[in-house]
């Protein structure tokens, strides 16, 4: 009896120590996930779009431009090019009721878009913000997640968000920038001097 515990001892701490020093960082590989993942971002470069990095976050106080762009009502949904460029469609909130930002920014410096979206389900809350370029044309995409627990709601069927787009790899023009949403999609231009 004492050999088996012994081995099962054994081979507990030598399992141990191959799975700490040899073990794959970061997250573990989810194959449904990151295969539509691979899938959407090839789609995307196929049909011309790059994906840009996004600071997203809730704001502490309202923004104070003294510029803001001019937003008009758009389509609806993602639109026929992205809809068919991505393998598993985003959760799209309900509206986007408002946007602020600046006609104009600095190229190099950060884009802030200042927005207001309102939910269609309370169990969702606004997760992250993609954003594309193809020539151009911006489109913003923000994506809902499922609140952890299945007695978790948000406060308010609304709430403000702040997206930081970096600049850096926009060259000097005029872009179309639109917001994306269920309902009608917010569309206004910018300017990179």
């Amino acid at each position: 009896m004492k050999w088996v515990v012994l081995a099962i001892a054994v081979f507990i701490v030598g399992y141990t120590l191959v799975n700490v020093f040899y073990r794959k960082k970061g997250p573990a590989f989810r194959p449904y996930e990151d295969m539509a993942k691979r899938a959407t971002t090839a789609r995307l470069l196929q049909a011309g779009w790059q994906k840009l990095p996004v600071e997203f976050s809730r704001p502490l106080e309202r923004p104070g431009f003294t510029l803001a762009a001019t937003a008009a009502r758009g389509g609806t949904g993602l639109g026929a090019d992205l809809e068919a460029a991505f393998a598993e469609r985003p959760v799209l909130a309900a509206t986007i009721d408002r946007v602020n930002a600046p006609e104009s920014v600095a190229r190099g410096d950060a884009y802030p878009i200042h927005f207001t979206a309102s939910l269609a389900d309370q169990h969702l809350q606004l997760g992250r913000v993609e954003a594309l370029l193809r020539e151009r044309e911006i489109v913003l995409v923000p994506s809902l997640e499922k609140l952890p627990g299945n007695n978790l709601l948000s406060r308010w069927k609304d709430a403000d968000y702040v997206a930081l787009l970096p600049t850096d790899r926009l060259a000097p023009g005029r872009y179309t920038v639109r917001l994306t949403a269920n309902g009608p999609a917010l569309q206004w231009t910018v300017v990179v001097r």
